[in-house]
């Protein structure tokens, strides 16, 4: 069955907004996750905050790379602010994991003898994940505020898509918007590009779903949804021209492209067993944190997962599962495995 994941805490961008406004800037942050959009757009607004335009050269400092100059980094804590009430000190990428690259205990020093007037934010990358048993990372999260910036609620999404489709001149409704979040994937970075190329090439006032599939380019995990309905609608041929769409995109590796679609069979499996028990998307939910306020996700899974037996959907994770050791183990050209694949969870169409 579904292995349930961690349930992680979603935030809500707008009550750090407004706990920033209220309280004023903290001495630490760390602002990380997923949702780098919103990370960079906090991260604008906290700069802000601290340092007023035309005081960058006295009161701004920025640290980068993996190796963080302990030297360096007491300097900028220790800097008086110059004609202005605040410091700022942005780290990013810094890597604390390895402790050989720096020196723990003047680390920790430092992270206990932030002056009132000092901001420092640590700005990690989203696929970065600091391992919680080590010392400094434990010292780090007991002075700082730590932001996860995760994915956002589909009315939420929806509602800064509709905005940003005003922003361009065109209108776009909330089924509309919830479609193109669906096409171009939920990520804020990736979907404003998109947002201008759609709202340039619109005819009319208002965006349609057929201005959408016109011109938006595919996230690929939208195709890799589209492929899972294409097999449960037996649909082969549509399949295996998504297959191909898919390994022609030179961003994406095989094993990339394997591991969403073992998700996608995962999550496919859940929806399955929430249909049989009448659970919901509710069960989806609990078992995929992820999705969890992903309700026009949650909709189309169930609706995918009525194509498929669960017996059927057991055996695709399985040759999923099998195809990633044979890309793990060197048994095969990795496109040539994916394809192979394809026409295995083909066959297997039988009704269960």
């Amino acid at each position: 069955m579904a292995t349930k994941k961690k349930k992680e805490e979603i935030v809500d961008y707008r009550d750090h907004l407004r706990a920033l406004k209220e309280k004023g800037p903290q001495r630490i942050y760390i602002l990380r996750g997923e949702e780098e959009y919103l990370r960079d757009s906090f991260l604008a607004k906290l700069r802000d905050v601290c340092v007023p335009e035309g005081l960058e050269s006295f009161n701004y400092r920025r640290l980068d790379g993996p190796k963080l100059n302990m030297d360096k980094f007491s300097a900028a804590e220790e800097a008086l602010p110059f004609l202005g009430e605040r410091t700022f000190c942005e780290i990013h990428d810094f890597d604390i994991n390895r402790t050989s690259d720096y020196d723990p205990e003047a680390f920790r020093a430092v992270l206990t003898d932030v002056p009132d007037w000092c901001t420092i934010t640590f700005v990690f990358s989203a696929e970065y994940s600091m391992d919680g048993r080590i010392t400094p990372v434990k010292e780090l999260h007991k002075y700082a505020q730590d932001m996860n910036f995760t994915r956002q609620s589909d009315s939420d999404l929806s509602r800064w898509v509709q905005n940003h489709c005003l922003e361009s001149g065109k209108t776009i409704d909330r089924k509309t918007a919830d479609h193109m979040v669906y096409v171009c994937g939920a990520f804020m970075n990736a979907l404003l590009p998109e947002i201008a190329k759609v709202a340039g090439a619109a005819k009319g006032g208002s965006i349609t779903e057929q201005d959408i599939d016109a011109v938006a380019k595919r996230a690929p995990e939208t195709t890799v949804f589209n492929l899972t309905d294409a097999l449960g609608n037996r649909d082969y041929d549509r399949a295996a021209f998504l297959l191909a769409d898919l390994l022609a995109d030179r961003d994406e590796t095989p094993s990339k492209l394997l591991y969403m679609i073992s998700e996608q069979m995962r999550r496919l499996y859940a929806a399955r067993v929430a249909l049989d028990s009448g659970q919901g998307g509710a069960y989806i939910a609990e078992c995929f944190p992820e999705i969890a306020r992903q309700e026009f996700v949650q909709r189309k899974l169930l609706q995918g997962a009525r194509n498929f037996g669960r017996a059927r959907l057991g055996r695709a994770m399985e040759r999923c599962a099998d195809c990633e050791l044979a890309m793990k183990s060197g048994g095969g050209a990795e496109e040539e495995l994916l394809k192979d694949l394809l026409l295995q969870l083909a066959i297997d169409d039988d009704t269960d």
